[in-house]
């Protein structure tokens, strides 16, 4: 009986460390298993942080390290003022401090790396102020005349509006840091054109108005902007007449402004 009882309890006591043992090598092989994961893992990490390291550069402008991104597309100003600085041919004489420009419109972006090409439909209004004692004058047969004003009078201002819809095609390329240039076509429907002069007599305000002043329907501008992140310095060339030389002296324009993008 004792023998029976010694033998079962060793058959017991050896199974247990079968199992124990079977315990202990699966333990060791899921714990070789999950280093083995975790190494791959930190190699994974390691080429990653490689690859971006190829992606930035040291900025030494400022005293401590930081990482620059490539150069991406230029954002290009969508809102615009400027002023019509220059006055080509004719006998207007236009002054830059009382004729402004006033743009905006709504871009559409193709972009592929530091490269894009925006367009999109917008509106424009341009401001021809001339001062001193001359003044627009539109006569019975609609021919536009440089005089002056009404005799005893006190002049402020004579100035044409011409409001146009606008159709630019610009073409951007980033060169890093926000930093990057934008130009293009300009293309304008020009939809209506006035002439107001205003003055005073006796201290009162008047105006005189005149519709429908004869602009030329198509026009087309060359423009250039310099962009920093969301703010742009532009320039604008208008070579085309926008007045109808028929009824007209011709002229062209300059104008400089800033703009803003509201991407």
């Amino acid at each position: 009986m004792r023998k029976t009882i010694i033998t079962v309890l060793a058959f017991v006591v050896g199974i247990t460390t079968l199992s124990a043992q079977e315990t202990i090598e699966s333990v060791k092989a899921e714990r070789d298993m999950a280093v083995a994961q975790a190494d791959s893992l930190k190699e994974v990490i390691s080429k990653i942080r490689e690859r971006q390291k190829g992606n930035v550069h040291l900025d030494f402008d400022i005293p401590f390290y930081r990482k620059v991104r490539r150069p991406r597309a230029a954002d290009v100003g969508c809102i615009g003022v400027g002023t019509l600085v220059y006055e080509s041919g004719g006998d207007l004489g236009f002054s830059p401090q009382n004729s402004l420009e006033f743009w905006g419109f709504l871009p559409i972006s193709r972009t592929k790396g530091r490269h894009s090409l925006t367009y999109g439909p917008g509106i424009s209004f341009k401001n021809y102020g001339i001062t001193g004692n001359k003044a627009m004058v539109m006569t019975e047969e609609g021919d536009i005349t440089i005089g002056r004003f009404r005799d005893g009078s006190i002049p402020r201002i004579s100035r044409l509006r011409v409001f146009s819809l606008n159709m630019p095609l610009f073409y951007s390329i980033g060169f890093g840091r926000g930093y990057g240039i934008t130009l293009g076509p300009v293309v304008n429907l020009n939809a209506s054109s006035s002439i107001v002069n205003k003055y005073m007599i006796d201290g009162d305000k008047r105006k005189d108005k005149y519709k429908y002043v004869h602009c030329d329907i198509v026009t087309v501008d060359a423009m250039v902007q310099l962009n920093y992140r969301d703010f742009s310095v532009y320039g604008r060339y208008s070579p085309m007449n926008v007045m109808d030389k028929r009824y007209w002296p011709e002229f062209g324009t300059w104008s400089v402004g800033v703009a803003l993008s509201l991407n």
